[in-house]
């Protein structure tokens, strides 16, 4: 007889059904989509399910302000998610994970805990299951809220400037960028770190500082949370604030393959 409740791995470690399984989740957002590599560590019993056909990588995208919902697999752990811009509006959400494609059976012995899971059950998991489920996390985190990128006509080849945009319901900095630059390297790692320094050094004089009208706003408390997080002086601090190292502190420079950590 199947049990009423099925075991799952979750992300943060809440579930006490696995032994020593782990699940982790790396999203890097990108231009209307997002890469999401999914990771299983001594969870041989949820790989077999996956090398036998029997699940899929999942990743959820949820739209509470249009009621939108649609979920996209892939059989690789690193997989490609894209969405319409017509089809979401306001908040985002994103919900990775391990779902089963069809009804699947599992031996207890590939490291189900045995306090809870007697090791002579036979676990059947249903079409649909989320074997694995990850944190939900937004599309627009903090960094990609603060900074972004657009096309500038008045800059000459290779040039780059920034300015606050302030008003009433928020604040963040746009960061122009010549057209050469906009149309080929916008995406570019290094390209959008130093609009983040450039962003940064604009702190001190904003309307984030500490007498500035946003002093107080949401942003401004989520951005002196995650400097004090860091051990990084915050903008307030005139003498040791270092705008190019709390940024690459932040967002470290790639030495190796390039990425992206925002899109417009």
């Amino acid at each position: 007889m199947q049990n009423l409740r099925l075991p799952v791995l979750l992300e943060d470690g809440a579930s006490l059904d696995w032994g020593e399984a782990r699940y982790s989740v790396e999203v890097t957002l990108r231009r209307q989509g997002a890469l999401v590599e999914h990771r299983l560590i001594d969870a041989a019993g949820l790989q077999a399910l996956i090398n036998d056909g029997c699940a899929e990588w999942v990743t959820e995208l949820r739209c509470p302000r249009t009621l939108f919902s649609r979920r996209m697999s892939s059989v690789s752990h690193r997989q490609e998610v894209t969405w319409n811009a017509d089809e979401i509006a306001g908040d985002v959400f994103l919900v990775p994970g391990l779902v089963t494609v069809r009804d699947s059976k599992l031996a207890n012995a590939f490291g189900l805990s045995g306090e809870i899971w007697p090791s002579s059950d036979e676990m059947t998991f249903p079409q649909g299951w989320w074997l694995a489920k990850g944190d939900i996390r937004s599309v627009k985190p903090l960094i990609v809220s603060l900074v972004r990128f657009v096309l500038s006509d008045e800059l000459k080849s290779g040039e780059m400037s920034v300015e606050e945009v302030s008003d009433a319901a928020e604040v963040y900095f746009r960061v122009k960028l010549a057209n050469d630059l906009y149309e080929l390297r916008r995406h570019h790692r290094d390209i959008q770190i130093a609009g983040l320094i450039a962003a940064f050094g604009r702190l001190p004089r904003s309307s984030l500082s500490a007498d500035g009208v946003h002093a107080d706003s949401p942003i401004a408390q989520r951005l002196r949370a995650e400097f004090e997080l860091r051990g990084i002086p915050d903008w307030e601090d005139e003498d040791d604030f270092d705008p190019a190292c709390a940024a690459t502190a932040w967002e470290p420079f790639d030495t190796d393959t390039p990425s992206s950590i925002e899109d417009d």
